[in-house]
Parts: C-alpha cells; structure tokens; sequence
C-alpha cells in the first residue's frame, strides 16, 4: 500500500514508485539508524616548530579547486558525494528539517545504489582534508613571514655593512684631506717665509750698498766738486 508520504515524494520527482514493489519502506515514521560515531581522536602531541618551507613552496595559492585539494588528500569517491546531498537539501530546504531528513532518509531506503553513510563518510573525508590544507596554508604563511624576516635582516646586515665601509672611507679620506690642507699650509707658511727672510736679506744688502756707496761717494764729493753722488 502506497503512503500518502512516498506519493508526495513521487510528485516531487524525488522518487519513482514501482508497482510491484513494498511502498511502506518509504514510511517517514520508520525508524533509521544513525551513522556510528567515529571515536574520539587522541589528544595531539605539543605543535613542534616546522622547519621553514622554501620561499617558492611559501606562496599561498588562492581560489584552488575544492576537487584537486580532495585528489591531493587522497580522498576516495563515492556513490553519492557530500556535494550531491547538500543539493539535494537545498531543493527541499522549503520542508521543515525533521520533515527534510525523513525524506532523504526515505529516499535512501529506496535507492540501493546509495546511503546517507556513505555521503556523512565523504563530508568527513573533505572536512578532514581541508583542515589539512588549512594547516599547509598555516604553514605557508608562516614559512614566508620567517623568509621574510632572514630577506629583511639580510639585508639590513648588507646595508650596514656597506654604510660601515663608506664610514671608513669617509674617515680615511677626511683624514687625507685634513692632511693635505694642514701640508699645503705649511708648504704656504715656509713659501711666505722664504720670500719674506729673502725680502729682508735684499733690504739688508740694499742698505749695506747704500751705506758703501755714500762712503765711496765722500771722495767725489770732495774731490770732483760734485753735490751727490748718483745711485
């Protein structure tokens, strides 16, 4: 005997009646087992620190396929995927929840060819796999910041060292200038002072041949009858 439930599935299009077949197995009210838990995982041993990925494998690739992250993570396909079952919520996402869940649990007791098992066993699957990616992007980003941090005091070091090196050149040639300019006045000094000792050896010599000339110059005074001498 048809339900007044399975007809209205049938209406629906989400299932399709057989004739011959026992419909009171669509029975909403019929009790379904539900998925046994999976046990408690182990407390996780302390994080220990990751040794830093290389700068290429530290970029975070965005936007990436949720199916290549499953194939990455080894996930397995299944007759009736986790994706197909949020579909087919969505389309009856009108129904009270209770009412929702008794009608796919009726459905999969309709179609041998898939559980709702094996869909909860797929979600997670993915679920698993995807903190798994969650953990790599964690480690990605945390491979580039300690990248990041050895670039920048790298280069940190590489300036300082060569604003060390300027230093002692500027040092070295402030010294050679200060010991060029302190040699060119020197050089200046003993110049000046050797054309002025030269200066007053001429003014002293001068004077010595002034002095013999007008001594010389008494006798043509005296005897020439000369007023001055010429110089």
């Amino acid at each position: 005997m048809r339900t007044k439930f399975s007809k209205m599935l049938a209406a629906t299009g989400l299932v399709t009646l057989d004739p011959e077949e026992d419909t009171t197995r669509y029975t909403p009210t019929e009790a379904y087992p539900e998925p046994e838990a999976e046990p408690e995982p182990a407390p996780a041993p302390a994080a220990q620190q990751q040794p830093a990925l290389a700068p290429e494998q530290s970029v975070v690739a965005e936007q990436k396929d949720f199916a290549d992250l499953y194939r990455e993570a080894n996930v397995p396909t299944v007759s009736y995927s986790a994706e197909k079952l949020l579909k087919l919520m969505a389309g009856l996402e009108s129904m009270p929840m209770e009412v929702r869940k008794q009608a796919i649990k009726a459905m999969d007791d309709a179609d041998e060819t898939w559980t709702v098992d094996d869909s909860v066993l797929d979600a997670q699957r993915k679920v698993k796999a995807l903190a798994i990616a969650k953990q790599k992007i964690a480690q990605q980003v945390a491979s580039a910041l300690q990248n990041a941090d050895r670039e920048i005091a790298a280069i940190q070091a590489e300036e300082q060292d060569k604003s060390a090196q300027v230093r002692k050149q500027i040092a070295e040639l402030t010294e050679l200038l200060d010991r060029g300019v302190a040699r060119a006045a020197q050089q200046t000094a003993d110049v000046r002072a050797a054309a002025r000792t030269n200066q007053e050896a001429g003014e002293r010599e001068s004077a010595r041949l002034d002095a013999e000339m007008n001594r010389l110059g008494q006798i043509v005074i005296t005897f020439s009858g000369q007023s001055q001498v010429q110089k």
